[in-house]
């Protein structure tokens, strides 16, 4: 019964941390911004011809909403930072983990809906939209996490602005090897991630998927390590 009991606390915790995120976001307009970059982006599309359009639609979503953890993380941490909520939160029950937890999946809910209205509304991304679904979800929790590491060491804007063009740049490197071997070049995950994304208009085998999808959970549960220790180092036991 403890156990179960535990569970459901850890579960209704979450939960709760959850519904606070996506409320502070909107509250701070990242839902404001992201539909009016969806606008611009879906008139940009509806201006393509349409056998281009699924193409520059894959690209879109790969470069953009799939990756928006890493691009919002910063502010939504160094606002915490400001309003001294770090500190006075984790006195409560929430644990560190519940906690990055929280703040990776209230942006994927964001990065989901920005690319379902981008890939859906102009129809460039029909025929295949589980996989891009999937391949979102996934890259946005790796890259939130990703984030949040970054963040717990940034003591300002610009430090995390450094500290996400110098991660970025390292992480979205070997995307020049998929072009090359696509294959080989797997092992990385921005080059999982595209697979599924530039390939989302067409069937790929059940098991390049699979495949795909464990290295970015192998990925994500690494970042969010990092994530954790370095929260512990520069937030916690500061």
């Amino acid at each position: 019964m403890t156990t179960k009991s535990n569970t459901h606390q850890s579960t209704s915790i979450l939960v709760t941390l959850m519904k606070f995120d996506v409320r502070f976001q909107v509250k701070q307009g990242f839902y404001l911004v992201y539909a009016l970059v969806s606008a611009l982006y879906i008139v940009i599309l509806f201006n393509i011809p349409f056998p281009a359009r699924s193409s520059v639609t894959a690209y879109l979503v790969l470069s953009d909403t799939s990756i928006i953890g890493i691009t919002f993380m910063g502010a939504l941490v160094l606002l915490e930072k400001q309003q001294n909520m770090l500190h006075s939160l984790f006195v409560t029950p929430v644990r560190l983990g519940q906690y990055l937890w929280s703040k990776a999946v209230s942006l994927t809910l964001l990065a989901l809906l920005a690319s379902a209205l981008i890939a859906y509304v102009p129809g460039g991304l029909l025929p295949n939209w589980p996989t891009t679904l999937v391949a979102v979800a996934l890259s946005s929790l790796f890259f939130s996490f990703v984030g949040l590491g970054i963040s717990a060491s940034a003591q300002s804007l610009n430090d995390y602005l450094a500290g996400i063009m110098l991660g970025g740049f390292v992480l979205c490197l070997p995307l020049v090897l998929y072009f090359y071997f696509p294959l080989l070049s797997l092992i990385f995950p921005i080059n999982s991630v595209a697979d599924l994304l530039l390939h989302s208009t067409e069937t790929l085998p059940i098991i390049r998927i699979v495949l795909n999808c464990s290295i970015i959970v192998v990925w994500i549960f690494i970042a969010y390590w990092y994530a954790f220790a370095q929260f512990n180092k520069h937030v916690i036991n500061k």
